[in-house]
């Protein structure tokens, strides 16, 4: 289903409509569908965050960072840029 379709589905303010994308994506509540939705965030990747989410929730983006094996700063910068959050922040490098 197309981004704009989804949103007006699931309750969108009508700000994506205006030109102003306020979807985002807090990794500590998506399911695997929803986190799959954001670019970059494949089965494998999806698989891993719900893993480590299982053992607990992700306290920041630097803790996200620690416990997913192949996800850096950089990878974490576009991971936010597609609208993921982590305790409702976008990534900020240290």
């Amino acid at each position: 289903m197309a981004l704009g379709a989804w949103l007006l589905l699931n309750g969108s303010t009508g700000l994506f409509a205006a030109g102003i994308d306020t979807a985002a994506t807090e990794v500590n509540q998506a399911n695997q569908a929803e986190l799959e939705m954001i670019k970059g965030i494949g089965p494998q990747l999806s698989t891993q965050i719900l893993g480590e989410r299982e053992r607990s929730p992700f306290r920041d983006w630097s803790d996200f960072i620690a416990r997913l094996p192949g996800v850096g700063p950089g990878k974490a910068r576009k991971l936010s840029a597609a609208g993921l959050r982590v305790g409702g922040q976008p990534f900020s490098a240290p």
